[in-house]
Order: C-alpha cells, then sequence, then structure tokens
C-alpha cells in the first residue's frame, strides 16, 4: 500500500535504567532523544546510529533500544525489509516478561513493518497483544500507537470499515502535539482509507488537516507525504494543476529531508501527468528513475505499481513487447496471499496486454475472473458497513431508551415522597412525559430522515441522480432472476459518452459534468419509468430494459442516440460533437451476470471500432469479448 505515516511509539525524555531486570515503560536516553529526531530527519538517525553501534558486551536492553530506533527510522523512510530486520532483532534482546512495555512496543513496530513489506496478516496477532497489555497496564501512548497499527494494517488488508473505526478512536484520543502521534497523522491515514475506496472528495478535508499542521509545525516530512496524498486527490476530482503544484512540492521537501522514496512516489503520480499529456518519453523517464528508487529501498509493493504503470504506458504507445517485459517484473513482485487489491490491478492490465497480443478468450477469461474478485471484496465491505451501521443504530437506541427510563424512575419516587402534591405532580409528571414522548418522536424522525439519506447517499450517482454502479447490479441480479422465473424478455445496453475526455480537455470538467447531468435527463425523458439507467463508469451507464425485445431496444436506443446530437446546446457548449456508442444484448436463461455485461460491453466495444455514433447488437455466435476493464 502508499507509504504509512511517520509513527514514533513513545516520546517521553526521561529514567536511564540502572540494572537489565527494571522494567521500563518509556525509552532511555540517547534513544529518547533519537525518537523525537527522527520525526523529521529519519535519514540523519541512520547515519547515526550506524556509526555507533553498542559493544557486545552492552545490555540486552541497550541493544533492544538501539536496534527499536532503527526499525523506525527505516520505517519513516520507506525501507520495508531493513525496518523488518531491525525490529525482528530488537525482539531478540526482550521478552514480554523481562520488558513488558518494551516488548510490545517493538512487536507494534514489527506489525507495521510486515505490512510495509506487503505481509500484514503477519503482525495482526502482536499488533492485537500490544492493544490488550496496553489496556490492562494503563499505557495509553502505546494502546493509541498499537490502536494506529491495527488501523494500518486493516487497511492494507481492504477491511476498510474496522480500519475507520480504529481510526476515528485514535483521533479521539490523540493530542496536538507534533512530537508524537497527532491528530494530523491520524486525519492522514483517515483520508488514505478513503482514497483507497476511491472516495476522493471525502479525502480531501482530512489530507489538508493534515497539510495545515505539519506546515505550522514545519515537520517537512510529514508534510511532504501529506501533500502527495492532497495532490493525488486532487488530480482524481480535476483539479489537474493544483495536484500538480502539491505533487511537486512534496518532492522538493521528500529530497531536502533525503526521503529518496517521496522522490519516487511524487515522480509515480507526476509521472502519469505527462501520460495523460501525451508527453510519454518523460513519463516513461520518470517512471523508470522511481522503479529504481523502489528497486534500490527493496519496496516490493511500490516498485509492482510501477511496474503496472510502465505497462499501461508501452500499451499506449503500442509497444507490446515492451509491454508483456513489464507484466512479468509486477508478476514476479506479486504476493497474491497479501496482495488482494493489487492482484485484481494486474488481472486487468494483463488482460489488456492478452487482448493487444490477439488472446482474446484468455483476456475475457483473465477480465471475468478480475471483476469476480473486485465483486466479492465489494460485498463483504458492504456487508461490514451495513453491520456498522445498524449496531450504531441500536446502541443509540438504547441509550435513549436507559435515559428515558432513568427519567420516568426518578418522577416516580417523586411522587411516593409528596403525597401532599399529588395533583401537582400529576400535571408535572404528565409534562414531562408528553415531552420526553415528543423528544423520542423527534429522535425517531430525525432517525428516519437521516436512512433515508444514508439509502440516497448509498444507491445514487451524487452528480447524476442516477442510481450508482452497486445498485445498478443489485437491480440488474432482480431483473434477471425476474426475466428467468417468469420467462420474460430482458435487455440491456452499455452505453459510452464518445470522445468525452476531448470535452474535457477542450470546455472544462464543468462542462463535462454539465454533459453527464443532461444526458441523465434525456435518459429520463426518453425512456419508461420501469426501465433502469445507471451510471457505471466515469462516463459509461447502463440501461435495463425490461418486458423489452431486442427489436424494441434497438429502436428505442437508436431513438436515444439521435437525440444526443443536439444535446451540446443544452449542455451549454454548442460547438462540441457529442455523441453516444451503444451496445446491447438480450438475457438468455443460462447467462450470469458477468457474461451478460461482458457481452453487451462487447458490442459496445464493436460499436466504438466501428466509427462510434452507433447502436451495435450484440451476436453471440460471433461475440468475442473485446472490453478490457469494467
Amino acid at each position: 500500500m502508499l507509504r504509512s505515516l511517520i509513527l514514533c511509539s513513545v516520546l517521553i525524555l526521561s529514567a536511564v535504567t540502572k540494572a537489565q531486570q527494571v522494567q521500563i515503560i518509556q525509552l532511555s536516553e540517547p534513544y529518547a532523544g533519537y525518537a523525537v529526531t527522527l520525526v523529521n530527519s529519519p535519514q540523519k538517525v541512520v547515519d547515526m546510529l550506524t556509526n555507533s553501534a553498542p559493544d557486545f558486551n552492552q545490555p540486552d536492553i541497550i541493544h533492544a533500544q538501539y536496534h527499536f530506533i532503527l526499525a523506525q527510522a527505516y520505517y519513516n523512510l520507506t525501507y520495508p525489509q531493513k525496518s523488518l530486520n531491525h525490529a525482528q532483532s530488537s525482539l531478540k534482546y526482550v521478552s514480554g516478561k523481562n520488558q513488558s512495555w518494551l516488548y510490545h512496543s517493538c512487536k507494534v513496530m514489527e506489525a507495521v513493518a510486515f505490512e510495509l513489506v506487503g505481509t500484514p496478516m503477519q503482525g495482526m496477532a502482536g499488533v492485537n497483544a500490544a492493544i490488550d497489555w496496553a489496556q490492562h497496564n494503563n499505557q495509553p501512548k502505546l494502546y493509541l500507537q498499537a490502536l494506529f497499527s491495527k488501523g494500518i494494517i486493516q487497511t492494507s488488508l481492504t477491511n476498510y470499515v474496522a480500519a475507520l473505526d480504529n481510526f476515528q478512536h485514535a483521533y479521539m484520543l490523540a493530542s496536538n502535539d507534533p512530537n508524537e502521534l497527532s491528530k494530523a497523522h491520524v486525519a492522514a491515514m483517515l483520508a488514505q482509507v478513503y482514497e483507497y475506496r476511491h472516495e476522493d472528495s471525502l479525502a480531501i478535508p482530512y489530507f489538508e488537516e493534515a497539510v495545515a499542521a505539519h506546515r505550522i509545525n514545519q515537520a517537512d516530512l510529514d508534510l511532504s507525504i501529506a501533500l502527495y496524498g492532497l495532490g493525488k486527490a486532487n488530480i482524481n476530482t480535476g483539479k489537474v494543476k493544483l495536484g500538480e503544484t502539491q505533487l511537486a512540492e512534496s518532492a522538493q521537501l521528500a529530497e531536502k529531508v533525503e526521503d529518496i522514496q517521496g522522490v519516487g512516489y511524487a515522480l509515480k503520480e507526476l509521472a502519469a501527468i505527462n501520460m495523460l499529456e501525451k508527453n510519454y518519453i518523460e513519463s516513461e523517464r520518470k517512471l523508470l528513475k522511481a522503479a529504481d528508487i523502489f528497486a534500490q529501498a527493496t519496496n516490493p509493493q511500490m516498485n509492482f505499481n510501477i511496474m503496472l504503470s510502465l505497462v499501461k504506458l508501452a500499451i499506449e504507445t503500442n509497444d507490446i513487447v515492451k509491454a508483456d517485459a513489464y507484466l512479468k517484473n509486477a508478476e514476479n513482485l506479486l504476493d497474491r496471499a497479501n496482495m488482494p487489491i493489487h492482484s485484481i490491478g494486474f488481472d486487468e492490465v494483463h488482460a489488456s496486454v492478452l487482448y493487444e497480443q490477439g488472446y482474446y478468450q484468455l483476456a475475457y477469461d483473465g477480465l471475468k475472473q478480475a471483476f469476480q474478485t473486485h465483486k466479492k471484496y465489494q460485498n463483504t465491505e458492504s456487508t461490514g458497513q451495513l453491520h456498522q451501521l445498524r449496531s450504531r443504530f441500536e446502541v443509540q437506541v438504547a441509550q435513549h431508551e436507559n435515559q428515558a427510563l432513568s427519567q420516568q424512575n426518578t418522577l416516580q419516587q417523586l411522587q411516593l415522597s409528596n403525597k401532599k402534591n399529588q395533583n401537582m405532580q400529576l400535571i408535572l409528571i404528565t409534562a414531562f412525559t408528553t415531552i420526553v414522548c415528543g423528544l423520542l418522536g423527534i429522535l425517531v424522525f430525525r432517525n428516519k430522515v437521516h436512512k433515508l439519506k444514508l439509502e440516497k447517499l448509498a444507491t445514487r450517482d451524487e452528480l447524476t441522480g442516477l442510481v450508482n454502479r452497486r445498485h445498478t447490479l443489485a437491480l440488474l441480479e432482480q431483473q434477471m432472476s425476474l426475466a428467468a422465473r417468469h420467462d420474460k424478455r430482458l435487455c440491456i445496453a452499455m452505453v459510452d459518452l464518445d470522445w468525452f475526455k476531448q470535452v474535457n480537455d477542450a470546455y472544462g470538467h464543468v462542462a463535462g459534468d454539465n454533459v453527464l447531468r443532461e444526458f441523465a435527463l434525456l435518459c429520463k425523458k426518453s425512456l419508461r419509468e420501469s426501465d433502469v439507467v445507471g451510471r457505471i463508469g466515469g462516463e459509461e451507464f447502463l440501461l435495463i430494459l425490461s418486458r423489452t425485445t431486442l427489436d424494441d431496444a434497438y429502436k428505442v436506443l437508436d431513438s436515444l442516440r439521435l437525440k444526443m446530437r443536439g444535446l451540446s446546446k443544452t449542455a451549454g457548449i454548442p460547438k462540441a460533437k457529442v455523441t453516444i456508442s451503444i451496445g446491447v444484448v438480450e438475457y438468455k436463461q443460462d447467462d450470469s451476470i458477468e457474461n451478460f455485461i461482458l457481452l453487451a460491453d462487447t458490442a459496445l466495444y464493436r460499436a466504438k471500432n466501428n466509427g462510434r455514433d452507433q447502436v451495435v447488437v450484440c451476436d453471440r455466435n460471433i461475440c468475442v469479448p473485446t472490453n478490457l476493464s469494467l
């Protein structure tokens, strides 16, 4: 995964141990001082410690602290294997019995190093044990560090709901002290979770909070990392120039503090911008430089990501031989058991290479596997979110009920103790009960409103108001089930806006958004209320036409295509040519949802390959999948 944040396990400056048997609960000098220094100057700490290793006859606790600080320094510099080696070396000198606090601190360090190496599950047991020990022994700083580290591991394992829960808890416990694990550090990791979920608009406020805090505290290394995340998020939301400026500043700061891998991260994203600008030579130069950086640092996950970027660049420049060579490098770096999201990306890019080589059936099989894997993780995450929302709601209801019962008991006690004022108390009880019932009614109403808002957010695309990808696929499964059960006709169509990127480039993203909204309105006006129109990608839509024959579907879709030619005027860009390509297919009883969608997608790409601005009906006898990404 992307770089985890700079973290110090403890930063209390005191207490030198007098004997090996004394249990410490903080680092001794000079290691406490090194812990402060490595926050902003990890390379400086590495240089100092590598030249001042403890003598062989020094106590074990000195050796343990020495390797512990080096593990943190290499972690901050994103050297995965070196960080893991020193973390494990530190554990050779301590145990959970003779130095409990230091032992669990080293286990937390080992856990995040495992995550950086690409084997996050190996660290989960150690971080869980550290959380339990810190809770039972009143060690809030270690508890916070372990909780935060567990969130990092869960993010790497794509358990985003659990990761968010741990990070939110950590955020509440963290202070604003820049020399400790602060709210700014946690905010940056909250942003990364949303970034991995492709919810960049939700990530940006957290990244901005981290950038502002680190800039005030002049924490250049932290600032470089936060700017990197903010730059990526801004680019993904259409603010390319702003994002490019932030990435360039991130690279400059990384170079200033000798964070060479930080430079590599920024180069990767800047190369992506060069590729969009068709500056392929400069894009390849930056990617190869970044690949060299990550190879020297023994960072397999980032080296893997760079190789995939080079594959995509080679495909873009029609150099299939080079694409195949980069793909083999990526495969050698891939650990499918510990890199599930990376595996999906690899399968999609592999399908692209196979297609370019003419192996259409193999490309189809690979793409199908990637789609099924992605769907599995998507469903798992959705289930977790629903359970979490339900649990929180039940807790809130229980709290309100307990509060109401407590208030009612208080009133009953007052009534029994003052019989002389029985009538007055009855009035008060009635009035108070009415207020409580009113408040409970308001809470129930607000919960219902909130639930409706959540349902809308979970099923609707924010820009167009159409149903989103997840809900569209769910509705398609329902319609396929009904069609199979009642032997009814069902057609679907994949629709793609032709040359949409050129519209964005020529007229801006605001104009592009207007085109998407106007297209959504046109679909609502042109189709039946029973038909479903879903936005499943940037400019890609899925139409579900129930109880519709293939001939009728073709007529409706071709009429929609002709109406589309006048959309540029209503979108405010009359000189632009805005057309659509459509692929349509009719449901058969033995179709799976994956095959059904891929057949429509194949027809769509035939339409695009035939010149665009047309409707193509999928012929199942000759239909060979040509789509390379869902």
